[in-house]
């Protein structure tokens, strides 16, 4: 790719985040036609309209939010991989703001923060384990873990870290006074524990005939704690639908049963989110590899 091309996606992706050339032009020190001229040359060999023009506003089409995107992503790579070559990085200090899901924060990120914060002496950490959705960029946050899909929002980037893989489970004690069941149907029969997320009860997902079918079991005890659901239906209290690394010991060392395998549902994205900036911290970018490489 002709350096040129890069000038160019640059001036492309600052006109989409400043929402004029005028805003572009004055954050990348250019000239207002230099950043349209660059735009311009974009859109021709591209072959495509990046933006919807009006004497008022600057607006992306359906083709330029998808470009935006990818050369979004594209930038930060790059910028990440210059700033990993120079003096080892830069070494994480200051505040870490992040936030993440109450159980696998508990579960997974909590001890990789503990050996982070004691790698790194300089640094300080703020953090939310919760599962209620927070503003990543009004308030304040340099990284967020969700699970789920995600909406679109050029303001932040998006990567999937893993995937979370679901399981129907029950104690040998109950099952020991409970037939296992042998199809989704058979809920209706059985006593089942819910997880409540954010003040919502949490559906029970399947693959049945090649589609994924939503099923809202009555529950006879609904917990906000997935450890606290854990404990339950250890204790036998009745079936739960748990992830895997919340129940996995448990498996293993018989405590617990996997059922209705057979209609185990796709897994669900777990991803980390971070704002779109033109420099990505040391101490966000070291997390998201520490991150990386163990979950």
């Amino acid at each position: 790719m002709a350096p040129g091309n890069i000038n160019d996606i640059v001036a492309f992706v600052a006109a989409a985040e400043a929402g004029s050339f005028v805003g572009a032009a004055r954050a990348r020190s250019m000239t207002r036609s230099g950043i349209a001229k660059s735009v311009a040359r974009l859109e021709d060999r591209l072959g495509v309209r990046l933006f919807h023009r009006t004497t008022r506003s600057l607006g992306l089409t359906d083709d330029g939010r998808v470009f935006l995107d990818r050369c979004t992503q594209i930038l930060a790579d790059l910028e990440e991989a210059e700033l990993s070559m120079s003096d080892g990085g830069g070494e994480p200090q200051g505040l870490f703001r992040m936030t993440a899901p109450m159980t696998f924060g508990r579960l997974l990120v909590l001890p990789l923060l503990n050996d982070f914060l004691a790698s790194w002496p300089k640094l300080r950490a703020d953090v939310s384990f919760t599962d209620r959705v927070s503003d990543i960029i009004e308030d304040g946050i340099d990284l967020a873990i969700r699970i789920g899909e995600t909406r679109d929002n050029s303001s932040l980037i998006t990567r999937t870290l893993t995937h979370q893989h679901d399981l129907v489970v029950a104690s040998p004690a109950y099952l020991s006074v409970a037939p296992a069941p042998h199809h989704p149907d058979d809920l209706l029969g059985h006593t089942c524990l819910n997880y409540v997320s954010a003040g919502q009860k949490r559906a029970w997902r399947f693959a049945i005939e090649g589609k994924t079918v939503v099923v809202k079991p009555r529950a006879r005890l609904s917990l906000d704690s997935g450890e606290a659901l854990r404990d339950a239906v250890v204790s036998g209290a009745g079936l739960a639908f748990l992830p895997s690394y919340v129940v996995d010991q448990d498996l293993s060392e018989g405590r617990l049963v996997a059922l209705l395998t057979n209609y185990a549902a796709p897994p669900v994205p777990i991803s980390i989110i971070y704002p779109s900036r033109r420099h990505l911290a040391p101490k966000v970018r070291r997390f998201i590899d520490l991150l990386a490489r163990n979950i």
